[in-house]
């Protein structure tokens, strides 16, 4: 029933959209290549529906660049979004800043930005919520909405923006354009006729994150990183910059253990705290949680060892996220760990030995040879997520609006900014970073994200080698590579559990129930054999603790989902 009425009211609105201005007439016809065109000189709105070419599916035959402005009107939409860093808001407001005022200028779509803190987003998106009262955009819906996006549509707060596809070109395409990944269009059009959000897509399918040390710690041992192949390989380094360099604990084991991926050659997730339940491993097409197979126990075994040879801070529980060990990267107490290759810039030119930089380094694997079967980063969407409103009051201009941000000019605008603040064409015509960003003093992976895209929170198509704009930037472009390189990553991903399955209400709302406890027993035990907390020889005992639990109940609720996942999406 509310599918039907959202139905009613987008004819309302185009109704209304073509009939504005003194409801001046409206001229249609058809061009030579069977294209519908639309127009209406009275209206105030340059919108893409009927003005480009598709196939029988209803999907662009190729990218729609957009004339601007997409209105004149004078229509404010509001916008819930996060700054990368707030004390860079002057007091007039975001909307000040030569990124957003371009924006409006460009699009004539005006936003009233709602700008929140990262550590007040999940009570205040809870408070808008409750009251009814969510903006007409918001970024990440998918992280704070308490339950399936499946239920904010059938509960009337986010629209389905599949009744908008009309004015999506752009991103109707791009989720149409990776049929060799079926997380793509299973994530962006999860059922039929289906779309929640506009999720923030990639231009290359690259590892984006993984592991990396001190290169110039390496020269001094006279080694490289292709020395390091195997686990004992690492293990030897990190002994070796603590008893050769002088490193105290080099290396930097995180809260969640290791949300870089770096360790899946245990054949498990190695990382904690991340899922509902635990991390989930397919087997055969069956699933089996992580946190509690002998494999996680292998790679306990190893951080327990690393933690008993001094290679591991005292304070490791609690480093939640990498900034709180920048410090320790910074004055050389850590020398290897998990990062994006921005973060090895900063490293480096914040570093207090001047001589400091840093190289990425394999994944590491337990015999020379080993094929992955899980793990793997490598994705075509982004963290990102735009969703608009059920309650917008023109959610055919708002969709067109984020759409262009998947537009040619769109994606090039997004990405580099304005012209002479956050970019500059050098001699042979190429884009380029300003030394503003380069060298901001929050850094310039936050200041890219603060004075341009930000494609952690919002839409849009990120161009990743925008980070490497800058002289001597194409040394840590290579980064990816090093991690991708075929003689070293072999990936067949016969272990991995799908990124874009998706659980029922019942589902999340059971599984919600379960993790509670699950969770937390965890986080207070499974933890505790890296430091000799908890010996060994209560193994067993801890696993026979998770079946108290709902533990057998959890993954049948996730092999319901997985085999439902297959069953519509898999060869």
């Amino acid at each position: 029933m509310k599918k039907r009425l959202a139905l009613i009211l987008a004819f309302a609105m185009l109704a209304a959209l073509f009939a504005a201005c003194g409801g001046g007439k409206t001229n249609s016809g058809t061009d030579s290549s069977g294209t519908v065109q639309t127009a209406d000189a009275s209206s105030p709105y340059n919108l893409p529906a009927g003005k480009y070419e598709t196939d029988e599916n209803g999907i662009a035959k190729e990218p729609y660049e957009y004339p601007l402005p997409l209105t004149t009107a004078d229509e404010v939409f509001t916008y819930w979004a996060c700054p990368s860093i707030a004390d860079a808001i002057p007091e007039s407001g975001y909307e000040d800043m030569p990124y957003p005022a371009a924006l409006a200028e460009k699009t004539g779509v005006h936003l009233e930005y709602h700008i929140i803190g990262w550590a007040e987003r999940a009570t205040n998106f809870s408070v808008l919520l409750a009251s009814d009262d969510l903006p007409d955009l918001m970024t990440n819906p998918d992280w704070y909405y308490p339950g399936p996006l499946q239920q904010a549509v059938d509960d009337g707060f986010f629209a389905n923006l599949y009744d908008y596809k009309d004015y999506m070109p752009n991103y109707y395409l791009e989720a149409n354009s990776h049929p060799e990944d079926i997380n793509v269009k299973a994530k962006i059009i999860p059922y039929a006729e289906t779309i929640y959000c506009f999720y923030c897509m990639k231009n290359e399918y690259i590892t984006d994150n993984g592991p990396g040390a001190r290169g110039d710690w390496l020269d001094r041992l006279g080694m490289t990183n292709e020395d390091i192949i195997t686990i004992d390989d690492l293990h030897n380094l990190l002994k070796l910059f603590k008893s050769e360099i002088g490193a105290e604990y080099p290396y930097t084991l995180l809260l969640s253990l290791d949300p870089h991926n770096i360790f899946s050659a245990f054949d498990t997730s190695c990382a904690a705290g991340v899922a509902l339940i635990a991390p989930p491993v397919i087997e055969n097409g069956k699933v089996q949680f992580a946190n509690s197979r002998p494999q996680d126990k292998n790679f306990m075994t190893m951080l327990n060892e690393w933690w008993n040879d001094g290679l591991i801070s005292p304070n490791w529980a609690s480093m939640a996220g990498s900034l709180d060990a920048h410090n320790d990267v910074l004055n050389g107490v850590m020398g290897v760990m998990g990062m994006i290759p921005g973060e090895a810039h900063d490293f480096s030119v914040n570093n207090v030995d001047p001589n400091a930089y840093f190289v990425p380094l394999h994944k590491p694997v337990i015999t020379e040879g080993q094929v992955f079967h899980l793990g793997d980063n490598r994705t075509w969407i982004s963290l990102g997520a735009w969703a608009i409103s059920a309650k917008c009051a023109n959610i055919p201009l708002l969709t067109s609006y984020c759409d262009w941000f998947y537009s040619p000019s769109g994606i090039f605008f997004e990405n580099w900014g304005v012209e002479g603040y956050t970019f500059y064409y050098d001699e042979s015509g190429k884009p380029m970073l300003t030394d503003f960003l380069v060298n901001h003093p929050f850094g310039m992976s936050s200041a890219l994200l603060q004075f341009a895209m930000n494609d952690v929170n919002e839409g849009g198509v990120l161009i990743r080698s925008r980070a490497y704009a800058y002289p001597g930037g194409e040394k840590l472009a290579a980064f990816h590579a090093f991690w991708d390189d075929p003689d070293h990553y072999r990936f067949d991903g016969t272990m991995q559990w799908p990124s874009a399955i998706a659980f029922t209400t019942e589902q999340n709302s059971r599984l919600a129930e379960l993790g509670a406890d699950i969770k937390t027993y965890i986080m207070e035990n499974y933890l505790q054999f890296v430091d000799n907390s908890k010996p060994f020889s209560d193994w067993d005992a801890y696993v026979s603790g998770l079946d108290q639990l709902g533990w057998s109940e959890a993954r049948e609720i996730y092999q319901a989902a997985y085999d439902d996942f297959m069953d519509r999406f898999g060869a």
